[in-house]
Order: structure tokens, then C-alpha cells, then sequence
């Protein structure tokens, strides 16, 4: 992240954060005027998500009901959805984290069409469509970062009409992950964001502070 006097939120919605800094880098990243994250094909997806482990336990309550919605080729055995690796980080609500598994290169909920089974199990189930979703599958490719709201850079690299980060685009990446910024922040936070996006200090004093 570049060197600069710190931003922060505090309408967010996101308790178990005392404050939630803003990654300066995030105002001067532009898109191509094709990029929408409904051109999606879950390629980032292939390598799994770290999840709170309260979110794990959501997911095998549903169990019975996913298993209804993977493909054949699927894991069905549900010691193997998860890599079983708690680790600690306060980046998520309980202070502590769990992988999903990656099996034949591909996260274990990921189906062949590039679709996620928890979105596919909750959206034919009445649910809402995030409701079985770990946090950062739907955030992304936004991220929280050491309590820093920035993006998921590493894989902003070939898909321009989804969310790669071009030289000289004319979209934000606000433009582009509206409904994300909005999951995360919650309405009030998105305001706030959207003041920044539109302020001096986000774009043409940035590199000044």
C-alpha cells in the first residue's frame, strides 16, 4: 500500500473492528468500461477462501441441504469440505479462521460451471443468496487486510471484463463492486465510501497527504 496519511471509516457496519482503515491505492485503480462482476466465471474462486469459523459451522448445519445442489463429482463427505487448520486473525468476527478445501485444483464448493454450491443451495432454498456464502467469497475482490479495506490485487490479472485493474480505464473500482462495498459496509458505509470516491483527497491531492 502507498505511504500516506490514513483513512478510515466509522459508519461501517463491521463491529469487531475499532477502526477500518481505507488502503489509499484503492481511488486510483481503474477498470475497463467492459468490467462487471457479473462476467464472473469463478475462476478466482478455484483456490478456496478463509472463512470464520462460525461461518464453517453455518455451512456443515446445511449439510444435508448443499449436498443436494453438487454435481456428481463433488466431495459429499464433509470432513473433507474444510482444510481443519483454525488459525488465529482478527480479520474476522470470532478472532479465528478456517480454510475450505481445494480439491482437483478447484475449491470443494466450486461446481464445473464456475458456480458456487452454497450461493446455488441458499438462492433454491428461498434464502438470501449470501446467506450459506463465506463473507470474503461475497467481499471479493474487495478484502480486509490487518483491519484495511483494499483489493485482492494478485488476481487482477486477465480478465478485463471482469475486475483486472487496466492502466487507464474510465470505471473505479467502486463502478464495478458496488453490491460488494455495499455487502461489507453496509448502506451507511457505502455513503461514506462514495463521498471519498468523490472527494479531492481520494483522487487528485492523494498523492499529497
Amino acid at each position: 500500500m502507498a505511504e500516506t496519511n490514513s483513512i478510515f471509516l466509522v459508519k461501517h457496519k463491521l463491529k469487531h473492528f475499532p477502526e477500518l482503515q481505507v488502503d489509499p491505492e484503492i481511488f486510483s485503480q481503474r477498470f475497463s468500461p467492459q468490467s462487471a462482476m457479473g462476467n464472473c466465471n469463478g475462476a478466482c474462486c478455484a483456490e478456496g477462501v478463509l472463512l470464520d469459523v462460525e461461518e464453517k459451522e453455518r455451512i456443515l448445519a446445511h449439510a444435508d441441504l448443499i449436498k443436494k445442489y453438487l454435481e456428481p463429482q463433488q466431495e459429499k463427505d464433509t470432513q473433507k469440505w474444510f482444510e481443519n487448520n483454525i488459525e488465529h486473525d482478527t480479520d474476522f468476527p470470532s478472532g479465528k479462521c478456517d480454510g475450505t478445501a481445494v480439491i482437483g485444483n478447484r475449491c470443494v464448493f466450486l461446481c464445473s460451471k464456475g458456480l458456487c454450491a452454497l450461493q446455488k443451495t441458499a438462492m433454491a432454498e428461498v434464502m438470501d443468496k449470501f446467506a450459506l456464502k463465506p463473507f470474503y467469497c461475497v467481499a471479493f475482490p474487495i478484502t480486509i487486510d490487518q483491519h484495511v479495506l483494499t483489493t485482492y490485487e494478485p488476481e487482477f490479472t486477465n480478465r478485463r471484463q471482469c475486475c483486472s485493474i487496466v492502466s487507464a480505464g474510465p470505471l473505479t473500482v467502486l463502478d464495478v463492486c458496488r453490491e460488494e462495498f455495499e455487502y461489507i459496509l453496509g448502506a451507511d458505509g457505502l455513503k461514506e465510501i462514495e463521498k471519498l470516491f468523490k472527494s479531492d483527497i481520494s483522487f487528485s491531492n492523494m498523492n499529497t497527504l
